[in-house]
């Protein structure tokens, strides 16, 4: 008889307990919306902010790379060839590096370019668009893309190549590539594709400005290689002029 009393006394317990009333449940999901409201938006903005600050931090190591490039062989990273050393302007005809994790072909990961600005697929080289991959070039010295780098008699001169000058190569916080637009400027001081010796050169195809330029949040190339200023969202920035 104890023993029922106590399992009535329990029973009893457990049935005065009262649960949320529907109005209740109603106000509380309501207040959780309106909170997530109010902070996913802020939320979503420092990520924005983040992923713009990472795209500039990447442009300016990028620059950094290139220019350090520069002043050890005395040109752009912008061989294409088969005998990059010593340069010769047949070889150096390279238009832009593309930057991405990894080596390898980076053409799915070109940014988008509905105005044609850049037609980035018809500039790379048509046969191994690898060699155009920025890792080749300034991570190690292997500018034709083969199966042995710092080639004596074929890649940049071993004795001036003092890379890599770039540890962390990436795409940008969209998932496209960078691109450093290196095509115009070549060895003898002319843009690629042009004639003549500095300052009587002919213009080249692909402008004078040596952009180094994310896509930005919308992942289409904005900026034209011949502009001066940026366009749209596109992040980066001219880090030299002919």
């Amino acid at each position: 008889m104890r023993n029922l009393g106590k399992k009535n006394s329990v029973t009893k317990t457990i049935k005065g307990k009262r649960g949320f009333t529907l109005i209740e449940l109603i106000i509380v999901i309501a207040i959780v919306v309106a909170l997530v409201a109010m902070f996913l938006p802020l939320a979503l903005n420092k990520i924005d902010e983040s992923n713009v600050t990472r795209a500039k931090a990447d442009v300016d190591a990028l620059a950094t790379a290139v220019t350090s490039f520069f002043s050890s062989l005395g040109n752009f990273p912008s061989c294409d060839g088969a005998d990059c050393n010593p340069l010769n302007d047949a070889a150096n005809n390279l238009r832009f590096l593309a930057v991405g994790t990894g080596t390898g072909d980076l053409s799915t990961v070109y940014p988008a370019d509905s105005g044609a600005l850049w037609s980035l697929t018809t500039q790379d080289d048509g046969t191994v668009p690898a060699r155009n991959n920025a890792f080749n070039h300034l991570a190690m010295n292997n500018p034709n893309a083969n199966a042995t780098p710092n080639e004596a008699t074929t890649d940049y001169v071993t004795t001036r190549w003092k890379g890599p000058y770039i540890s962390k190569l990436s795409e940008d916080p969209w998932g496209a590539a960078y691109i450093v637009h290196i095509g115009s400027m070549q060895n003898s001081g002319c843009p690629v594709g042009s004639t003549g010796a500095p300052p009587a050169c002919t213009a080249p195809a692909t402008g004078r400005q040596g952009w180094i330029l994310s896509a930005g949040p919308n992942g289409n190339l904005d900026t034209a290689p011949t502009a001066t200023t940026l366009s749209a969202d596109d992040i980066g920035y001219i880090f030299f002029t002919q």
